[in-house]
């Protein structure tokens, strides 16, 4: 027996030779039947095959639904596709959903699919395309921003018989909006007019907020159209309307919106208005209380969320009522239940911080973190220039180490601004080191660009450091790359603020000890043009020498000096009791062509000159500002102080004496000091004359601290130095004992008698 396998092949064998030796009949009526079998044969093929394209049709409709409802694009024009190829039907409801999802997406596989699907629909699923479809491909063609190709649709839509209508236009209209179009969009407008289709509220909208930021007078044009062509705003209207019054600062058009709100009595008022109408009366109007009344009038219906109380905090911070922030804070925390958010907590810090309060921003701060709020950058920011205010190194500490921990993450970016201030703090205390290391990290090594004010603050920690030669590298070295390129001219600018920074920094430093036999006079000859600083014998002290320096690069830079860096240089010197530098200054203001010394600088250069034991300059200009009458130089009480302290000190007790009858004649307005500056001076005169006319000064021309008529007695105030003075000098004039003790008795009562 043949194996099966070789039967079958014997079979064909003999089959194909038994057809060699039949007849040509028998031939044809073998192929014949062959044919028949073959024919049998194929449409048993085609019948099972029809059965499995059904059943993947079948299939794929069913996953393509889910598709639609999971919103899973890719794997609905997957099935969409098979669909097709399998010459599936789709219902119009399914395609519609389709449409629905397809038209938002911005992939351009998704746009071709919404054209296949219209363009198509009609020949693979014997479904003529309505205007929702023409309405879906309009919006994609919008999303793509291709609105030519949208308004191309309109003429699909003609061909087809079908009439758009005012929501095939509104659509339209969004097309250009999502463009930018606002030039269209108006023809656009005005052809819904000539075709005699309505032009409703959503019409309306879509161009007023397309034209919010550029064409804002078109927006109002267009407010007034609407309700001329009895087209009522709705609150989308209000709210656009008002967003454009509060950008422009324009309170003609806002109150007026704002009443037309009002005017609808608030019944139909929604929350998203509200916080509209509260940002126009905080940001605008500038209206807090308004805003308030607003809040505390509202419909039962509206309930405030965290963004309504957010912008009632922002309006109280910018309206300058931090405290009020804090109430409305606790009111949303304990009242409302609202809870709070990052937002929230950044308000609350800068009104903290508005008051100068460090501690009360930290606490904030604190409050956040246990609630797991993240910070953002406002937050952090507000923190850092904080720490320009803080002088306690503690919370100084504290506002470096939360910076630190949080910057690191990549997605808070604190500006040069913030990171100055963290600058400034360790500046002010002096902390270089850190400074240095700060700057490295922020400046040198990552991609912040260091301003005028980053290596202001950075020499300004060196200098408080006491480390006046490291900060005048960093100057030197700052100056060599703004003088020696374009580049530098242009990202810093060492202005009269920058000089003047470092200057009164400088004069501000206590002073060394000098040992003039040993050491020899610095050398601060290096100036931009290396002009020598002459007649220098060691007995100036650095620091002013420095600042001298400083001042002179000011000058020789082009670089104008103001009155507060002449006056900072001026108190040193009488701190310092420098008559050179003070000499070299105030040549320097005299030369000054472009500085009109006033009053105050005056009395800098007199208390100066008064320090440095030169009488006779401080009389001289005395004289000069007595005789002025610009009222920028008119002599004030400090002067008046001056130059008596001056006439006791060096002597001129006929000048002292002369000035304060002049004074007295002229009716100037005395105060205490400047009666206790003559009391001291007639003390010094020899003898007890001048103590004598000092005591009836006091008992004359004062004011006891119990006198009866205090309210309407003209007399300034005796005080405690003027006495005190007076039985300085006593002593000192070898008064007897019972004189010094009836003096005590005396001070006692016309100090601390009935004093509560």
């Amino acid at each position: 027996m043949l194996p099966r396998t070789s039967a079958r092949l014997g079979t064909a064998l003999l089959t194909s030779t038994a057809k060699r030796r039949l007849p040509q009949q028998c031939r044809l009526h073998l192929t014949r039947h062959s044919l028949l079998v073959d024919n049998t044969r194929l449409t048993t093929g085609s019948h099972n095959s029809f059965r499995y394209s059904t059943l993947t049709a079948n299939n794929e409709s069913a996953t393509l639904e889910r598709a639609i409802e999971q919103h899973n694009l890719a794997q609905a024009r997957k099935s969409f596709e098979l669909i097709n190829r399998s010459n599936g039907n789709l219902s119009r409801e399914t395609i519609r959903s389709l449409l629905l999802i397809a038209r938002k997406s911005r992939k351009q596989a998704d746009l071709m699919l919404v054209q296949d699907i219209v363009n198509t629909m009609e020949t693979r699923f014997g479904l003529c395309p309505q205007a929702f479809e023409y309405h879906a491909l309009m919006y994609a063609y919008g999303v793509h921003n291709r609105p030519d190709k949208a308004h191309n649709v309109l003429e699909q839509m003609s061909q087809h018989g079908i009439k758009a209508n005012t929501f095939t236009y509104n659509t339209l209209l969004g097309c250009y909006k999502r463009a930018g179009d606002s030039q269209k969009a108006l023809q656009l407008l005005d052809e819904m007019m000539e075709r005699q289709i309505t032009r409703d509220v959503g019409s309306y909208n879509t161009l007023i907020h397309l034209l919010a930021d550029t064409d804002r007078d078109m927006a109002y044009q267009l407010y007034d159209k609407m309700q001329q062509d009895g087209v009522m705003p709705d609150n989308y209207t209000f709210s656009t309307m008002l967003n454009i019054a509060t950008k422009a600062n324009n309170t003609t058009i806002g109150d007026r919106i704002y009443a037309d709100i009002l005017a609808k009595k608030n019944a139909n008022i929604d929350l998203y208005t509200l916080n509209n109408m509260l940002s126009y009366k905080a940001n605008a109007a500038h209206d807090l209380q308004g805003a308030l009344n607003l809040f505390y009038d509202l419909p039962k219906s509206v309930q405030p969320d965290v963004v309504t109380y957010n912008l009632l905090l922002d309006a109280c911070l910018k309206l300058d009522k931090p405290e009020q922030a804090f109430t409305l804070f606790d009111e949303m925390h304990n009242k409302a239940g609202c809870t709070p958010d990052v937002v929230t907590f950044g308000v609350l810090i800068d009104a903290e911080a508005r008051l100068g309060n460090v501690e009360g921003a930290l606490k904030r701060f604190d409050e956040m973190i246990q609630q797991s709020i993240t910070p953002n950058d406002r937050v952090l920011s507000t923190l850092a220039n904080l720490a320009s205010q803080e002088k306690d190194s503690t919370q100084l500490d504290r506002i470096l180490s939360i910076v630190e921990q949080h910057s690191s993450n990549s997605s808070l970016q604190l500006d040069t601004q913030a990171y100055n201030g963290l600058l400034s703090g360790l500046a002010k205390q002096g902390r270089s080191m850190q400074a240095q290391d700060l700057y490295d990290k922020v400046f040198r090594y990552n991609t912040h660009k260091a301003d005028i004010a980053t290596y202001t603050n950075l020499m300004l920690a060196y200098i408080n450091d006491g480390l006046v030669d490291d900060a005048m590298d960093i100057y030197y070295e700052l100056r060599e790359f703004v003088h020696g390129s374009d580049t530098g001219k242009e990202r810093f600018n060492m202005d009269a603020t920058f000089y003047t920074t470092l200057i009164s920094a400088m004069t501000r430093l206590p002073g060394q000890q000098l040992d003039l036999e040993d050491r020899p006079a610095p050398n601060y000859a290096y100036t931009i043009d290396d002009t020598p600083i002459q007649g220098l014998d060691g007995r100036s002290q650095p620091m002013l020498l420095t600042a001298l320096s400083l001042f002179n690069d000011m000058r020789r830079s082009m670089i104008r000096p103001n009155a507060h860096v002449y006056t900072a240089i001026l108190h040193a010197c009488a701190k310092y009791k420098d008559a050179y530098v003070l000499e070299q200054i105030h040549k320097l203001i005299r030369m000054d062509l472009y500085f009109d010394p006033d009053t105050a600088v005056y009395n800098a250069l007199m208390n100066a000159y008064n320090r440095v034991g030169d009488g006779h300059i401080v009389l001289q200009m005395w004289e000069m500002l007595a005789l002025s009458s610009a009222p920028e130089t008119a002599i004030d009480q400090t002067t008046v102080s001056i130059v008596l302290d001056s006439c006791g000190h060096n002597g001129y007790n006929y000048h002292s004496r002369e000035i304060w009858h002049m004074l007295k004649q002229s009716g100037f307005e005395l105060n205490t000091n400047n009666y206790c500056s003559y009391v001291e001076c007639l003390c010094r005169f020899k003898g007890r004359e001048g103590w004598e006319e000092a005591k009836r000064v006091v008992d004359e021309e004062m004011r006891p601290v119990y006198s009866a008529n205090s309210l309407v007695d003209p007399r300034p105030l005796v005080d405690d130095k003027t006495v005190n003075t007076l039985i300085s000098f006593a002593r000192k004039k070898d008064f007897s004992q019972d004189e010094i003790e009836a003096l005590e008795i005396w001070k006692n009562e016309i100090l601390h008698q009935n004093r509560q």
